[in-house]
C-alpha cells in the first residue's frame, strides 16, 4: 500500500478567487477593454495596428481577445493609448472594463505592484513568513484607507467648488 502524502499542517490551499470566469468571458472582457481604449484614443484599427507593428488582421484578432492576455502586447498597447497596463490585466481578471478605465489616469494597479516590489526588495523574507490571514487583513485595511481618502478627496473637491469665495461675484469697489 502506497503511503499517502499529506500537506504540512500550516499549508493553506491557494485561493483562486480571480478565476471565477471562463476563458471566453475573460477574452470578451479583454476585447471590450481594448476597443474602448482604442476608440478613446481616437484611433482606427489600422492606426492602432501600425502603432503596435502588427498587420491589420493580426491586430483585429488580438483586439477581439483571440490570443488572450499577452503581457508584452498589453504593455505596448497601454503606452499607445495612455492606459495602466496592469489595470488592463487586473480588469480582465475582475471582468470589469470600468476598473481598466478607472486606473488609466492614476496608474493605480501599476503603483500597487511597484509598492509590492519595493516591499519585497526591502524585506525579501517577509512575504514568505506572513500568513494569508495577515496579508488579507493588511491589504483590506490598506484598501479601506484608500476608500476613506477617496471620500475625503471628493468632499474636499465639492467644498472647494462651492466655496463662497469662488462662487460669489467680485465685490464692488464703492470707494473709487
Amino acid at each position: 500500500m502506497a503511503k499517502s502524502r499529506q500537506a504540512p499542517v500550516d499549508y493553506v490551499a491557494p485561493m483562486d478567487v480571480l478565476r471565477d470566469q471562463d476563458t471566453a468571458s475573460r477574452r470578451a472582457t479583454l476585447s471590450r477593454i481594448l476597443k474602448t481604449f482604442r476608440r478613446r484614443a481616437g484611433l482606427r484599427s489600422i492606426e492602432a495596428a501600425r502603432a503596435m507593428g502588427k498587420g491589420l488582421r493580426t491586430y483585429q484578432r488580438w483586439e477581439s481577445g483571440y490570443y488572450g492576455l499577452q503581457l508584452e502586447e498589453i504593455h505596448r498597447f497601454a503606452e499607445i493609448v495612455h492606459a495602466d497596463p496592469w489595470g488592463i490585466v487586473f480588469a480582465v481578471e475582475f471582468g470589469s472594463v470600468d476598473f481598466a478605465l478607472a486606473t488609466a489616469q492614476n496608474n493605480a494597479a501599476s503603483l500597487m505592484l511597484v509598492a509590492l516590489r519595493r516591499f519585497h526588495r526591502k524585506t525579501p523574507e517577509a512575504i514568505r513568513v506572513l500568513d494569508p490571514r495577515s496579508l488579507s487583513l493588511t491589504f483590506t485595511r490598506g484598501f479601506d484607507l484608500l476608500a476613506k481618502r477617496a471620500e475625503e478627496y471628493e468632499a474636499d473637491l465639492e467644498q472647494w467648488m462651492f466655496d463662497e469665495g469662488l462662487s460669489a461675484a467680485e465685490p464692488d469697489d464703492a470707494d473709487d
